[in-house]
């Protein structure tokens, strides 16, 4: 990989990184329609329900580490993280009195709650959010999210770029050695278990070192070939499916590392095609990726009390779902924009000039 990119003609803001993290969620979406939150077994062939999971947390990630290269400074991105937290809590807040109101109602089984239980979710012990399931079903991201996107920036921050592929190594090794030589030492849970934090750091640092790296054709395909025979030898070698993404995704191991570079191959590639700052609907939607995250949760939710009353083939099934979460998940997405906007502004206004000035 070499090559630098052209230079950025948008003084603001990358909108091909707001494509992508509208193309990623839109796949968040879509996956979550294939595995809404429930306990049947999904609806849909388990080899089409495991390959739709190659563009979409890990990639987050990759376009996190990517993104803080445009931050001024470490206090900005800590401001940014604050406004992101407390635009999470309102959300929680708002599920919180959702429950509340479904419980009243009678509607469901709805799960008792107190206000203990807020508390806990606003400090990312998560609990149950019944009848609303697919709240704590993606909850962990966000635990996730912030512990990693502190260690990556602080890395970032402290240690040399010629350094930082050093610590990209160590975490490749790292969740190898986890998955087949000493599968115990990434169950280690420091509030989270090592191997999600080694998994994610991989991401986040790759997508920061690689921010001025573009891939030419020939060498996308030959890292293609390269992951293809790495994933046919652990197949061959480990005698594990290689294919099974769904369950190498919880703990995230090395198996589904290699499929997610698949994604990251791609996105270096169409660097020098769409670097470039018009704005679309996928950047709008990657513009504001964590209301639509916030939203499909809702959405998810939905689909998990509806879907058994809709029988035809799997296909059909599967387009109506996805056009439901859509719609559900756009509305509860503009809801929150209105909601959360000015309450993120009013917080970062009191940061920069009360707090962190």
């Amino acid at each position: 990989m070499n090559g630098q990119l052209k230079e950025n003609k948008c003084e603001k803001r990358n909108y091909y990184i707001d494509v992508l993290k509208g193309i990623a969620i839109i796949s968040v979406i879509f996956i979550h329609t294939i595995f809404p939150f429930r306990g049947e077994t999904e609806y849909v062939p388990s080899w089409f329900a495991n390959f739709t999971l190659l563009f979409e947390v890990p990639m987050f990630f990759f376009l996190a580490g990517w993104t803080y290269s445009y931050t001024k400074s470490n206090k900005s991105y800590l401001k940014s993280l604050i406004v992101t937290q407390i635009k999470y809590m309102i959300f929680i807040s708002l599920v919180f009195l959702a429950i509340v109101v479904t419980n009243h109602i009678k509607f469901r089984n709805g799960t008792n709650i107190s206000f203990t239980y807020l508390i806990y979710n606003f400090f990312h012990q998560y609990t149950a959010t019944n009848p609303f399931g697919g709240v704590s079903g993606a909850l962990w991201f966000f635990k996730v999210y912030f512990l990693v996107s502190l260690l990556g920036a602080t890395l970032i921050k402290l240690v040399k770029p010629n350094i930082r592929v050093y610590i990209i190594m160590i975490c490749f090794v790292g969740i190898f050695l986890i998955t087949f030589v000493k599968p115990i030492v990434g169950q280690i849970n420091i509030g989270i278990e090592l191997s999600q934090i080694l998994f994610y750091l991989f991401f986040y640092m790759l997508g920061n070192y690689t921010k001025d790296i573009e891939l030419s054709l020939g060498k996308m395909i030959g890292l293609f070939a390269i992951t293809i025979i790495e994933l046919l030898v652990i197949h061959n070698l480990m005698y594990t499916d290689v294919t099974l993404l769904q369950q190498h995704k919880f703990p995230p191991n090395f198996i589904f590392l290699l499929w997610s570079l698949f994604g990251v191959y791609i996105v270096l590639y169409l660097k020098k095609y769409f670097n470039y700052c018009k704005k679309n609907v996928l950047s709008l939607i990657g513009q504001y990726s964590i209301y639509v995250y916030f939203a499909q949760m809702i959405g998810d939710s939905v689909l998990s009390w509806i879907m058994e009353y809709i029988n035809t083939e799997w296909y059909y099934k599967m387009l109506i779902l996805f056009g439901i979460n859509i719609i559900i998940t756009a509305v509860v997405t503009v809801i929150l924009k209105v909601i959360l906007d000015p309450i993120g502004k009013l917080a970062r206004k009191i940061l920069d000039e009360k707090i962190c000035a």
